[in-house]
């Protein structure tokens, strides 16, 4: 379900062509598309591990998690691609009153002007990107942030046994690729939430961070 609504509008083959993402979205609802904010981001903030700051979030679909980090006191700017997507998320951040700077741009257009960020928030881009871009998405993620810099990646689970779901990394892969420019401070088991299955989607939470230059 998950994959499908991406592979129906893209093919996997050289030359790489991003999916429609505006098509999946006019299409109806996404299957990552809870309409509220992830339960794990919540359950992050809440450990208080991240200070709020600058806050961006790469592909903010309809809002829902860009809105809660502003009402959680962050200044938060959110990145998506679709102009459907983003129109329903400024018309959320209105209604919920939330200082959000909704951008309509590619995320790796948007990095090559960008001053770097507090906190990078990825529910889903990575998982996604990462069997097609990596080199170029580590080197983006390089450019978005600074030393001391979090990086919170919500990613699809390997050890999930169900055929449907998101794209899925293991705890190696996931060490492996992130570690290259990152420290991974917290990696655990948790659940990607979707209208299409109660129970959700087995997932990692990685809470990582740049770290700080040698003295």
């Amino acid at each position: 379900m998950w994959d499908n609504a991406v592979m129906n509008v893209a093919k996997m083959s050289e030359p790489y062509q991003p999916p429609d993402w505006d098509l999946i979205y006019r299409e109806g609802c996404p299957p990552w598309e809870i309409g509220q904010p992830k339960a794990e981001l919540i359950r992050v903030l809440d450990e208080g591990h991240i200070k709020q700051g600058t806050a961006l979030e790469l592909g903010c679909g309809t809002g829902a998690d860009a809105v809660y980090l502003s009402q959680r006191g962050f200044d938060v700017t959110a990145i998506e691609s679709s102009p459907t997507a983003l129109e329903r998320a400024r018309r959320r951040g209105q209604q919920e009153d939330a200082q959000v700077h909704f951008v309509l741009d590619d995320v790796f257009t948007f990095a090559e002007t960008s001053e770097p960020f507090d906190l990078i928030y990825d529910a889903g881009f990575y998982h996604y990107i990462r069997r097609v871009k990596l080199q170029p998405f580590l080197e983006m993620l390089w450019r978005l942030t600074k030393p001391g810099s979090y990086y919170l990646a919500l990613a699809g689970n390997a050890d999930e046994r169900t055929e449907q779901g998101p794209p899925r990394v293991s705890e190696r892969e996931l060490r492996g690729e992130l570690g290259r420019i990152l420290d991974v401070v917290q990696l655990r088991p948790c659940r990607l939430e979707s209208p299409h299955r109660p129970e959700g989607y087995l997932a990692w939470s990685c809470l990582a961070r740049r770290p700080q230059p040698m003295t």
